[in-house]
């Protein structure tokens, strides 16, 4: 079942076809399920029942970034260290032991301790599974591959996402701490099928200590151009797109929805996210990389300016437009940094430098969006999220005039 490969290509082992598709079958079930949040529709209201307003809300994503942005890297380390399996299987059971103690909590810093477990858990799982699924494929020589099956595993995760968001807001309707519960159970289930994913001995696995470890991919962030500008474009996205997990809730609730129908808008909106993952392929091969590099940031510039406008049922077309966006930005953002990761030894540390500087971004910008809401209103939040946009699609272009060493971006057909 695992054969050592010849020496020029002896940077990991390789792995017959049969192994492959019994791994990629478990990870996309683990994909369905490490995301599967059912309190993200009542994630607003919870809060507030429980006597915080948007400021103290949104300083609780600035625990959780602040979190992540700590333990990003070091995670990642360890992940290339000891197994990216036993990283997600970790990774989970500290998101579930978080869903228990924000169901338990009656106050900003018992949240705080919820936050930091969700975002400590996170960070275990965020690098690690992108390069298991990465040097699964190259382990078989089908890396040329990722794009396709990162694009499907996306799908997967937000078709689980979907189901969770309907089976949430319904949930909520009659216990809305009772979502948290829930969610935990998932968190536990996803431990379990990580679990029986199989770590295969790559030869490349960093073996030069912990410290020397983050070095090299921090180096190796700051030389290489091409990573560099893939990690501002994921930054500028992730972004735009993480602030409206926070915003869509109450934008729907200020047009006079309820939690149920919340939960069921959501779930459609990530059904049509993973609609456009699993057509990556299609979408990227029509308007070509370059393109889709400035594309994104303007469609939803765009749509947070038309939200912005006015708040209605009719909305939901605009956030369609975001949920197009979620579901292409994954595997577009995620073929760009690992084709452009070299050594696999490091991938995931590599894949850590780029979460954590994405969160560092939207932990600086969510408490200002959060207290433009509270201070204005829901549209100037929404307002300043499209400046964002706009200008971030601007510098894009303009670092890809100058060249910004994308040798390898393509106008690819």
């Amino acid at each position: 079942m695992i054969a050592q490969i010849a020496p020029e290509r002896a940077d990991y082992y390789q792995i017959d076809e049969a192994a492959m598709r019994r791994d990629l079958k478990l990870f996309h079930v683990y994909r369905f399920l490490s995301t599967s949040y059912l309190f993200i529709p009542a994630l607003v209201m919870f809060f507030q029942l429980r006597g915080l307003g948007f400021t103290q809300i949104a300083l609780l994503n600035s625990v959780y970034a602040l979190t992540a942005i700590i333990f990003e890297v070091p995670t990642g380390a360890l992940a290339d260290r000891f197994g990216r399996r036993r990283a997600m299987v970790l990774g989970s059971l500290l998101m579930g032991a978080g869903c228990l103690v924000d169901f338990q909590g009656q106050g900003f810093w018992t949240f705080a301790v919820g936050e930091s477990l969700l975002a400590l858990g996170m960070t275990l799982t965020s690098g690690a599974d992108s390069a298991y699924l990465y040097d699964l494929l190259r382990s078989a020589r089908c890396e040329h591959q990722y794009r396709r099956h990162e694009g499907s595993a996306t799908a997967a995760k937000l078709s689980g996402a979907a189901i969770a968001l309907a089976l949430g807001g319904l949930m909520a309707r009659r216990w809305i701490a009772g979502t948290y519960v829930a969610t935990a159970m998932i968190c536990l289930l996803a431990a379990v099928v990580a679990f029986f994913l199989r770590e295969w001995p790559y030869v490349s696995r960093d073996r030069s200590g912990f410290w020397p470890s983050m070095g090299h991919a921090a180096r190796a962030t700051v030389t290489h151009a091409p990573l560099r500008f893939a990690i501002g474009f994921s930054v500028l996205i992730f972004l735009l797109l993480r602030m409206g997990l926070y915003l869509y809730p109450a934008y729907l609730a200020t047009a006079h929805l309820d939690l149920g129908w919340i939960g069921l808008s959501l779930a459609g909106l990530s059904l049509l996210g993973a609609l456009s993952a699993y057509r990556i392929e299609s979408v990227r091969n029509f308007f070509g990389e370059r393109r889709l590099v400035w594309l994104l940031p303007i469609v939803i510039a765009a749509s947070y300016f038309g939200l912005g406008q006015f708040v209605a049922i009719g909305g939901i077309a605009l956030l369609a437009l975001q949920a197009i966006c979620n579901g292409l930005y994954s595997p577009f953002s995620k073929e760009l940094l690992n084709r452009e990761i070299a050594d696999s030894g490091h991938r995931a540390t590599m894949l850590s430098v780029e979460s954590m500087t994405r969160r560092l971004a939207f932990g600086a910008f969510a408490p200002l969006a959060g207290v433009l809401i509270d201070k204005r209103s829901l549209s100037a939040g929404l307002y300043a999220c499209a400046v964002v946009g706009a200008l971030g699609a601007v510098a894009l272009v303009w670092s890809m005039r100058k060249g910004a060493g994308l040798t390898r971006l393509t106008f690819a057909k």
